[in-house]
C-alpha cells in the first residue's frame, strides 16, 4: 500500500473511532498518571488517542523501510548501470575495473574486468541501444567487414593496440587496396602489424613507379616478390634504371644478385644486362659471379676468361670448372651445372 493512502485511511480510522465512541458515550473522563492529573476530555478522545498513536508509529515504520528500500533500489539501479558499462568495456575489448555496491553482483560481474565478450547474434536479445549498436559494429568487424569507426561512439575508447581496431584496419586493407598507401604515408598513426600488411598489399597491387618512393620501406624480401611478378609476365614498369634505384636501397649478397640476373635475362637485352651488372660489380663484388653467369649465357667465353684471369684461383671455382668444360667442348648448359649454392661458394 502506498504511504499516502495509508495516512488517509489511518486518519479516517481515528476519526471514525472517535465518532463511534462519542455516539455510544458522549461523557468526559479524567485520570491520574504518575501523580499528574490528566485534563478532562471526552471519552471519545481518550479512546481515539491510542489509535492515532498506533497509526503514527506505523506510518513512521513505513517511512523508515520505504527510505531504506529506496536507497537499496537506487544502489541496485546503480549496479545495473555499472554492469552495462562492464559489458560495454568487455565488448570493445578494453575491460575496465568496476566497483559494485552489491556483494553478489561484485562476485559475479567482476570477471568482466578480465574478459572479452564476443557477440554472435542479436536476434533474441533485449538489450540497451548502446550495447546493441556496439555489438552490431563488432559483429560486422569480426565477419570481415570494414566499419568506419568515426561513426562509432566507442572508437574514442580504443587504444592503438586494440584487437578490434587492428582487425578493422586489416579488413580495410582487404576491401580498399588504396588504403595501404595511406598507412605507409602516415606510419606513425598505425600499428606495426598493419604497416607490414600494408607493405605486402602494395607489393601485390602496385607498380614500380608508385613503389619507388617506398623502396627502402619494402625491404629486400618484398623486392624479390616484385621481381617474381615481373618474371611471371606482369607489366609493372620494370626497367634497368628502376632496378638500379631499388637495388641501391638493399644490402644484396651473391645469391640475391643471381636472382636479379635470372629475372633480368628474361626482360632486358644482352647489352643492357651486361652494362647493368658491370655497374653493380663496381659497387659490390658480390655481383661478379652473376656477371660471369651472364657472360656464359651470352657465350662470351673470351670475356669470361679475361675476368677469371684477373681474379684469384680460389674464387669462382664452380664457374672455372664450367669454363673448363666449355673449353673441352662438352655441350653442357650453364643452368644444368651452376646453381645459386655452388655459384656463391
Amino acid at each position: 500500500m502506498k504511504i499516502g493512502l495509508y495516512i488517509v485511511l489511518s486518519l479516517f480510522l481515528v476519526i471514525a473511532t472517535a465518532i463511534g465512541v462519542y455516539m455510544i458515550n458522549p461523557g468526559t473522563y479524567s485520570f491520574e498518571v504518575f501523580g499528574i492529573n490528566m485534563p478532562m476530555l471526552p471519552i471519545a478522545i481518550w479512546v481515539a488517542l491510542p489509535v492515532a498513536l498506533l497509526a503514527i508509529v506505523s506510518i513512521l515504520h513505513m517511512i523508515f523501510y520505504s527510505t531504506k528500500n529506496f536507497f537499496s533500489v537506487r544502489k541496485l539501479r546503480g549496479d545495473a548501470k555499472k554492469l552495462e558499462d562492464g559489458i560495454y568495456w568487455s565488448l570493445i575489448q578494453e575491460p575496465s575495473s568496476v566497483n559494485y555496491a552489491n556483494d553478489d553482483m561484485k562476485k559475479s560481474a567482476s570477471i568482466l574486468s578480465e574478459a572479452y565478450i564476443t557477440p554472435v547474434s542479436l536476434d533474441n536479445t533485449n538489450i540497451s541501444d548502446k550495447l546493441r549498436d556496439t555489438a552490431k559494429a563488432i559483429m560486422a568487424i569480426n565477419s570481415g567487414e570494414y566499419v568506419d569507426l568515426k561513426n562509432q561512439k566507442f572508437a574514442k575508447h580504443l587504444t592503438d593496440n586494440n584487437k578490434l581496431k587492428l582487425k578493422n584496419d586489416f579488413n580495410r586493407l582487404d576491401k580498399e587496396p588504396e588504403f595501404a598507401i595511406k598507412v605507409i604515408d602516415f606510419k606513425d598513426k598505425y600499428n606495426d602489424a598493419i604497416i607490414e600488411e600494408a607493405l605486402d598489399k602494395i607489393v601485390e597491387n602496385e607498380d614500380f613507379y608508385k613503389l619507388k618512393k617506398y623502396a627502402k620501406d619494402l625491404g629486400k624480401e618484398r623486392f624479390f616478390k616484385l621481381l617474381n611478378r615481373v618474371e611471371n609476365g606482369e607489366d609493372i614498369g620494370f626497367s634497368v634504371d628502376m632496378l638500379k634505384s631499388f637495388v641501391a636501397e638493399y644490402d644484396l649478397d651473391c645469391k640475391d644478385y643471381y636472382k636479379v640476373a635470372k629475372v633480368a635475362l628474361k626482360v632486358f637485352e644482352p647489352d643492357e644486362n651486361l652494362n647493368l651488372f658491370k655497374e653493380l660489380v663496381e659497387n659490390n663484388e658480390d655481383a661478379m659471379p652473376s656477371y660471369l653467369y651472364l657472360l656464359f649465357k651470352y657465350e662470351m667465353l673470351d670475356k669470361v676468361k679475361e675476368k677469371l684471369e684477373e681474379s684469384s684461383e680460389d674464387e669462382y671455382k664452380a664457374l672455372r670448372a664450367f669454363y673448363a668444360l666449355k673449353k673441352s667442348k662438352y655441350n653442357y648448359k650453364i643452368d644444368e651445372v651452376i646453381t645459386a649454392d655452388n655459384l656463391c661458394k
